[in-house]
């Protein structure tokens, strides 16, 4: 080949110094995939009651939402919807912080014995308290501690607004 293409070039003239590869199935995308980071594997609740040595500010930072890397967007839609069959509900008002909790943990327990996976928690808004809502950021708080729970975040009006929250719990694996 004298250097110039002209349009008489064949393509296999322009080839000719290219070898064929054995593997004709190349993944172009081999370095763009991510590794997964295993999750912790707990299969029960944490049993923690007493949350006195938490100050408020800690609570509250966890408040708001979480959903775990393996729920997929759609599902999350569904799920911060409420268009998810809900599997059953508890009511908190009245509570103070450690009956709260109790009752959380056995509605929890509950729930997985069931293998129900979406549920609402009505802890309110917190309108009565001198300060703020005290339900709301303990109630996340001890979601936050369970490997069982995979998502939470507030409610739609419907079922009760901020003073509500949608729990998703992973399914109990069938051993």
């Amino acid at each position: 080949m004298n250097g110039k293409l002209t349009d008489e070039t064949s393509f296999s003239d322009l080839m000719a110094d290219v070898n064929q590869l054995d593997n004709n199935q190349i993944n172009i995308y081999q370095d763009q995939i991510k590794k997964k980071v295993p999750a912790k594997k707990k299969t029960m609740l944490s049993k923690t009651t007493d949350f006195s040595n938490i100050d408020y500010q800690t609570m509250v930072a966890i408040d708001g939402s979480f959903f775990h890397s393996s729920i997929l967007k759609k599902q999350q839609k569904k799920i911060r919807q409420g268009s998810i069959l809900v599997d059953g509900s508890l009511d908190l008002h009245g509570c103070n912080q450690q009956q709260a909790t109790k009752k959380l943990f056995v509605f929890i327990e509950q729930a997985l014995s069931l293998n129900f996976q979406f549920l609402i928690v009505v802890h309110g808004k917190g309108s009565r308290s001198e300060h703020q809502a005290v339900l709301k950021p303990l109630v996340h708080h001890w979601l936050a501690q369970q490997a069982m729970v995979l998502a939470w975040c507030s409610a739609q009006p419907k079922h009760g607004g901020s003073g509500a929250s949608y729990i998703y719990l992973s399914q109990k694996s069938q051993d």
